[in-house]
């Protein structure tokens, strides 16, 4: 009598199955834009000259630039600050790796480069999309099959289009679609709202209509933040233990993408000061004389050069992003650039201000609509148990 179910069970496993295939034949691809710093980032050294220390490596064959968190201990972070890195060559106004460093973006229309970020750390922030990438997968969907990510070089912003990233990504969304017969979700986290909203509102509404379902941004920073202000006047450590601001600062002003998340001029008011310093202050319209006033030029020129066009994407969008968390409105420093008296914040995620995630309200974009979920952060959202039920319900694999 105990065996009648021993011998069903490779019927139900097999029926099972169908019902998961069937249930997936009809819901959409999904199509993931990660955040900056959301993908890892490989390097490959040769013939390195000028290191911050005799110990930093010369010469290494490929590896794990970012994510991989001993390079972030003290020390070691100075020989990846300079690895990472970019030049700015004001001339031609374009950008460039360190002598004798070799960059790739790796798992291109795969999740292995977003699931996780430190290979050897699958818990906290690592598990980047991996709870997103496990729901899916619990319906049926295939990783690097029908759900893929466009993992990019966050370093760059679209001015760049660094390894023709647009032109690429809308490749990959063509594709998911010629694979599967069904038209695409669009999922993107805090800057890939911006590459994101760049790549969509720039498209022909006829490759859009036939190849996009929904855009799903969470999180998104397309309207910037304040809090890059602090990252340009006196570097941020993000936290991290023993490493000062100050060691992290030129790598972070080297990113042209910081450019790119700056305050965007649509949603602050030229009278809104952001920083003050002693007697002097600054405005989000006055930043090039900012960058000028902390010593660097160059970032004059290069924020002149950025999209800040906040035009209708003119697709189905569902933003999604959390609030209720202290989020950097403006700072008030010392007597010097490393010192922060006073730091204002407002509602937000705590990295990215409301009025950036709900830029799309502002600028009344059409069929948009907006969700918070209340006492989530920027990271955090992605993983809430609510946001992932509905985005398996607007892939129509619920």
């Amino acid at each position: 009598k105990t065996e009648t179910p021993v011998r069903l069970m490779p019927a139900a496993l097999f029926l099972l199955a169908a019902l998961l295939a069937k249930a997936t034949e009809a819901a959409s691809p999904v199509l993931i834009i990660p955040g900056t710093g959301g993908n890892r980032l490989e390097a490959k050294l040769s013939g390195r000259e000028n290191t911050p220390h005799f110990y930093c490596s010369k010469n290494a064959d490929w590896y794990d630039l970012w994510l991989d968190v001993k390079q972030l201990l003290p020390g070691a972070v100075d020989c990846w600050c300079d690895n990472i890195k970019l030049n700015y060559d004001s001339a031609s106004g374009t950008f460039s790796n360190q002598q004798g460093v070799e960059t790739r973006v790796p798992c291109y229309g795969d999740v292995c480069g977003i699931e996780y970020l430190d290979m050897s750390l699958k818990v906290g922030d690592s598990a980047y999309f991996h709870a997103m990438i496990e729901a899916f997968a619990g319906k049926g969907y295939v990783r690097g099959e029908t759900i893929v990510s466009a993992p990019y070089d966050f370093r760059y912003s679209a001015v760049s289009n660094k390894d023709n990233y647009v032109n690429a990504t809308m490749a990959l969304a063509e594709k998911l679609y010629e694979d599967t017969g069904e038209k695409v979700l669009w999922i993107s986290h805090s800057m890939g709202g911006l590459w994101s909203h760049y790549i969509l509102s720039n498209a022909d509404q006829a490759w859009k209509d036939k190849y996009i379902e929904a855009w799903v941004p969470i999180a998104p920073a397309y309207g910037g933040t304040a809090q890059e202000l602090r990252l340009f006047a006196s570097g941020d450590s993000e936290g991290i233990p023993g490493v000062s601001s100050d060691t992290v600062k030129e790598e972070q002003r080297s990113y042209e993408s910081n450019f790119w998340l700056l305050p965007n001029l649509e949603l602050w008011d030229d009278d809104e000061v952001i920083v003050t310093k002693g007697d002097q202050s600054w405005t989000a319209h006055e930043l090039p004389q900012f960058f000028e006033d902390i010593g660097y030029a160059d970032g004059a020129q290069i924020y002149k050069t950025l999209p800040y066009d906040l035009k209708d994407p003119n697709v189905r969008t569902y933003v999604k992003y959390g609030t209720g968390q202290d989020t950097p409105e403006s700072y008030v420093y010392g007597k010097d650039w490393d010192t922060i008296d006073k730091t204002v914040s407002g509602d937000g995620d705590g990295t990215v201000n409301l009025r950036s995630l709900e830029a799309g309200l502002a600028k009344g974009w059409k069929n948009t609509e907006h969700e918070q979920f209340k006492g989530e952060d920027h990271q955090s959202v992605l993983k809430n148990d609510s946001l992932l039920a509905q985005l398996l319900d607007l892939a129509g694999a619920a």
